[in-house]
């Protein structure tokens, strides 16, 4: 059920494996591959064991099959290795039938889906991707922040206020006003 393989690619072992014919439906599974991505292999184990859905074993099952592939097969140290991509694809679907009205059936497909991963080893002293980098913006002062602001020149806070710009009753009325006009000219087919 489960392959294993690996590759080099840039003086960086990569480790392959995957679990096919899972009876589950890909969307369903891609709720739970999606939380572990990028994340180190401890870390996902952590994540995974902790989730109640159907899924999470059978992912578990196969991060631990590659865990003790990359270290039987390729000698590397588990707590280097992270999980560079995980994919689900979509398997067969097995039709099942259901009983009708007046002799008909109706097909009910049981979904199958494949899960590739790929675990990458990273070594300490290279900068570890992290989930929170992804959603970090630059800092910028919340409006509620703006009066406490300790500023000595007035100017910077003048500016900070104006990056927050409070609509108007008027323009809001307006955008009210704009938006029935958008909705009226759908309906009509304009």
């Amino acid at each position: 059920m489960e392959k294993a393989s690996a590759t080099t690619k840039s003086s960086a072992l990569l480790v392959k494996a995957s679990a096919r014919h899972l009876r589950i439906a890909p969307r369903k599974i891609r709720l739970v591959t999606n939380l572990i991505k990028n994340l180190n292999v401890n870390d996902a184990m952590v994540q995974l064991q902790h989730l109640p859905k159907k899924a999470a074993p059978m992912v578990v099952r196969l991060v631990k099959s590659a865990i003790a592939n990359a270290k039987n097969n390729f000698s590397l140290d588990p707590d280097h290795l992270f999980i560079k991509s995980i994919t689900t694809d979509m398997g067969k679907a097995m039709k099942r039938y259901f009983p009708r009205a007046r002799g008909s059936a109706f097909v009910i497909r049981r979904k199958m889906s494949h899960v590739n991963l790929v675990l990458e080893e990273r070594k300490q002293g290279k900068a570890a991707k992290s989930r929170i980098s992804l959603f970090k913006k630059k800092e910028e002062a919340a409006p509620e922040n703006i009066d406490k602001i300790d500023a000595t020149n007035k100017q910077e806070v003048k500016d900070a206020k104006k990056q927050f710009t409070v609509k108007t009753d008027e323009q809001r009325k307006m955008n009210t006003v704009a938006n029935k006009r958008r909705l009226f000219n759908r309906k009509s087919g304009e």
